[in-house]
């Protein structure tokens, strides 16, 4: 056996220090900010920005689900 010390911190994907301190500045975040105002600025300024945008998002999605954008789920 090892007489190593082991960090009883549970980490990874149960890191609770990293999610308390990112709970904290989103709720700082959305105090200190015009939520409302953020949107209209990130709001695509004409048609064509928002087919981009929605191009963006799909292909995004598709690599998320381990797809090639532009191949549909059957092409897999």
């Amino acid at each position: 056996m090892s007489d190593t010390k082991h960090d009883s911190r549970v980490q990874g994907e149960g890191d609770y220090q990293s999610a308390r301190r990112y709970r904290r500045d989103v709720e700082e975040f959305v105090a200190r900010s015009d939520i409302e105002e953020l949107a209209r600025d990130a709001a695509p300024a004409s048609e064509a920005e928002h087919r981009e945008m929605i191009e963006a998002e799909r292909e995004g999605r598709a690599r998320a689900k381990g797809r090639k954008p532009g191949n549909s789920p059957s092409e897999r």
